[in-house]
């Protein structure tokens, strides 16, 4: 099968192909646009690249496409799905390759928060010193654990040792179970991948049930809280804070903030990071390793890693 790797992933898959007897077309420079993308893969049989996203009108101009691989866990991020299935095209992710990475992140962001980090920065920039804020510990708290995938399941583990009273919440969960794990919770960590059950998941009417000492971070997906009901209650201290990687609509790579997550950036009591809690060394290396078996194993006709949304 003709394999095509239509941008760069990173040089320890650089190496892995070296190391390989594969002969794969390679570009070293991303697309720059759909058409461009279409003219990389017009003969491809397995493909990888993320800058683009993958619609109809891609796989109708790439008919031998059949194995798309995606170096990401959300592959619907990247890949219309729905026109995935029309044209017979499998799409494989690789999952769990950052989870302990995006873990880290979301306590570390929950740790800061309940420290006011956030608030003491803005005065500094300020030129003011104040050493004596106080925040509140993780240790002994109950949280919300919206999510149980691999995410999830490395941030109970990260928590374990603190005595923490751990809720969890998946797609078996009733409204009612949500509700009330939202509203008794003071550490909410949202790590569940946006669909049409989650979309909007934390709506405004469940922000407002909250404690006022209620923090949330967002590690999984922008969308899956009501973003304007969220910066409403910043705004208005009704909760205590937030720690955001995820935004509903979030900026090209590069370019200038968007006024969504400019808005959340001036507030003293979130954090924000540009959706990097996935990106650590060790987490690059395992994505290496997963898109090249994924590559592989369909050029052999037998994918692993099928993506399913």
């Amino acid at each position: 099968m003709k394999v095509v790797v239509a941008e760069p992933i990173n040089e320890a898959f650089n190496s892995l192909v070296k190391e390989s007897d594969v002969s794969w077309d390679i570009y070293d420079e991303p697309p720059k646009d759909k058409e461009e993308l279409i003219k990389r893969l017009k003969d491809a049989e397995v493909a990888t690249s993320f800058s683009v996203k993958y619609d109809a009108e891609v796989f109708e101009a790439c008919p031998n496409l059949k194995f798309l691989a995606i170096p990401a866990v959300g592959a619907n991020f990247f890949v219309d799905m729905n026109a995935a299935h029309t044209y017979g095209v499998t799409v494989m992710n690789c999952p769990g390759y950052n989870a302990q990475a995006v873990a880290e992140l979301a306590v570390g962001l929950a740790i800061m928060v309940a420290r006011k980090v956030p608030s003491q920065q803005h005065e500094l920039r300020k030129g003011l010193w104040h050493g004596d804020s106080h925040g509140f510990q993780l240790a002994g708290k109950k949280v919300g654990m919206v999510g149980n995938g691999n995410v999830g399941q490395a941030i109970q583990s990260l928590l374990s040792g603190w005595s923490t009273d751990i809720n969890v919440l998946d797609s078996k969960s009733t409204h009612e179970e949500v509700d009330t794990v939202l509203a008794d919770s003071q550490v909410i960590f949202v790590c569940c991948p946006l669909t049409d059950s989650t979309k909007n998941l934390i709506s405004k009417e469940r922000i407002e049930s909250m404690q006022d000492s209620a923090i949330i971070v967002n590690v999984g997906r922008g969308a899956v809280i009501d973003q304007e009901a969220l910066y409403t209650a910043l705004a208005n201290k009704r909760i205590y804070g937030a720690g955001l990687d995820v935004f509903a609509k979030e900026p090209a790579y590069g370019s200038d903030l968007s006024e969504e997550v400019k808005q959340f950036y001036n507030l003293d009591n979130a954090l924000v990071t540009p959706h990097i809690a996935g990106n650590s060394f060790e987490s690059s290396d395992q994505l290496s390793r997963m898109i090249f078996d994924n590559l592989k194993s369909a050029e052999d006709g037998q994918p692993i890693n099928v993506y399913s949304a």
